[in-house]
């Protein structure tokens, strides 16, 4: 496997995310200027993942048609357009008019994966999508960062610099990264052909529809968990910001450590299939011994398992998806994944949120370990038998080479 389109990929990712990070944190400062209500900046908030769910598919598939580079680029100066206009806002609904465009031009995270998916052989795939996981993280841990010492210059001051860094990662796609699509036989292939039809037939063939479930219980249980966290810690430990914010990077860190480090060691031992199983139990054991966290060390002790768990199940499963169709079905098949895991980040939190209300603190984090189980069973009964053979034709061809 040639390390150079995978390091390209990854610089264009982090790049990506990390003007990304810059504005996320400083989103709900920013509403509150023009007087927007709590559930207005919740609206805001889910306004990015309700229209990437959209983008999502249709970048995907445009992608298996036209080219990854150049949807890329098409994508990438949306967001670069979002961020201007975000720093411009003279009012609520321009604000809201950032975000929608960020978010649609957001969905090209599956041109990306498809991207990955091009340059890599099925044994390195999960390695592949695991450096896109710790681009995502790393753009996460340093995008807040420099987005909280540029806020004391004003906030249009993020907004113009995570313009800036969009549309650096602008010119390092047109000048470093090389297309994988071979567009004039793409352009006429009827497997590239978009059609919100072709995308529903994505759904039905298997094991992809059961993996687009999986994939949105599992965005579902973590999201409803990370949305009320805050809130958590601070009716049992009285933490702040500053205190979350160290928990939350301490997630990111170990994130990354696991998708560079541990995951490429992890998929040669144990191959994707077992590794999903591994992943998804970790995070449910995480999720559900967070409610017994009698001290911050215990804490600490549950997050570890909830990093590890996110870090190895969300790659393996995309790493999986992506073998079991034709290469020009990657980014539509890719995209409609990255649709279901935004709706499950759009659904989780309020629901997280009503039922800490409702039911209590300690429920979001319960209702969470149980959406694991289900997905833990899901795989038991269904990818031994289907994704597991994926992976062993892999090694199949391998051994007879």
């Amino acid at each position: 496997m040639s390390q150079k389109p995978l390091l390209t990929i990854f610089l264009i990712v982090f790049i990506d995310l990390f003007g990304f990070g810059i504005i996320l944190p400083l989103l709900p400062f920013i509403a509150e200027q023009y007087s927007a209500s709590p559930f207005e900046i919740g609206l805001l908030t889910a306004s990015y993942s309700l229209f990437q769910l959209i983008g999502a598919p249709i970048l995907g598939r445009l992608s298996d048609r036209y080219g990854r580079k150049k949807l890329l680029i098409i994508s990438q100066l949306g967001t670069v357009a979002g961020f201007v206009l975000l720093g411009v806002a003279g009012s609520l609904p321009i604000l809201f008019l950032s975000r929608i465009i960020d978010g649609i031009t957001g969905g090209n995270i599956s041109i990306a994966q498809a991207y990955i998916a091009d340059v890599t052989e099925k044994k390195d795939r999960a390695k592949g999508m695991g450096m896109l996981g710790a681009a995502f993280g790393l753009g996460f841990i340093l995008g807040p960062v420099v987005g909280g010492i540029l806020a004391k210059f004003g906030f249009a001051a993020p907004a113009y610099f995570a313009a800036g860094i969009a549309f650096a990662s602008v010119l390092a796609t047109w000048f470093l990264l090389k297309e994988t699509v071979d567009i004039t036989k793409a352009k006429h292939s009827p497997k590239t052909t978009f059609s919100f039809s072709r995308l529903s037939a994505v759904f039905k063939s298997q094991p992809i529809g059961m993996l687009t479930i999986a994939f949105f219980i599992l965005n579902l249980a973590f999201s409803s968990m990370t949305g009320n966290f805050a809130l958590w810690t601070q009716a049992k430990f009285s933490y702040g910001p500053t205190e979350n914010g160290w928990l939350f990077a301490y997630v990111g860190i170990i994130a990354v450590i696991t998708q560079m480090l541990v995951l490429p060691r992890l998929v040669k031992r144990m191959g994707e299939g077992k590794l999903l199983s591994l992943g998804t139990a970790s995070l449910g054991i995480g999720l559900a011994s967070i409610p017994f966290s009698r001290t911050p060390v215990f804490l600490y002790l549950s997050l570890l398992w909830i990093a590890f768990g996110n870090g190895v199940s969300n790659p393996s499963l995309l790493a999986v998806a992506s073998e079991s169709v034709k290469k020009e079905e990657y980014g539509g098949t890719l995209g409609f994944l990255q649709s279901a895991g935004s709706f499950g980040r759009v659904i989780g939190p309020p629901l997280g949120g009503e039922l800490f209300e409702v039911k209590g603190k300690d429920s979001p984090f319960v209702f969470a370990s149980l959406l694991t189980g289900v997905i833990v069973a899901m795989f038991a009964r269904f990818l031994k038998t289907n994704v597991y053979a994926i992976v062993d034709d892999r090694d199949e061809t391998k051994a007879a080479r």
